[in-house]
């Protein structure tokens, strides 16, 4: 992932986590705050998660799904992906499902994910939904 996506300082961090909302499943936590700047993301995981071989391989796995989801997403709000102790013993496709559900259930996904995105990530089709309220 590029560095201007990246979330960096700790007092942004603080602010999603006291104002920010947020959705969660078995696998992994999303925080997520409007902003009027463009998109933000921060990654978390503990060493609950494992030793840091183990951590640092659920990392690049959530920024590679993050990174194919990016033209998915709404460009105006901060995110903070918080990993669970479940994610080190997921494979690559259920970490993308997880966060494809949090994204639909934050109601973030700006259109319908392509094919060869699709593809890609291993999504399931049940996932997929895109319900915009206008």
């Amino acid at each position: 992932m590029q560095k201007k996506y990246r979330l960096k300082s700790g007092r942004v961090f603080n602010y999603l986590h006291k104002r920010g909302s947020s959705v969660a499943n078995k696998r992994l936590v999303l925080v997520y705050a409007p902003s009027k700047y463009p998109l933000k993301v921060g990654f978390i995981v503990s060493k609950k998660v494992g030793k840091a071989t183990v951590r640092n391989k659920v990392r690049r796995r959530l920024r590679e799904v993050f990174r194919a989801l990016i033209p998915f997403i709404d460009q105006n709000t901060n995110y903070v992906v918080i990993a669970r102790a479940e994610c080190a013993s997921s494979t690559f496709a259920e970490i993308a499902n997880a966060l494809l559900i949090a994204f639909n259930k934050a109601d973030t996904l700006i259109q319908p994910i392509d094919e060869t995105t699709r593809e890609r990530l291993c999504l399931k089709q049940q996932y997929l939904r895109v319900d915009k309220r206008s």
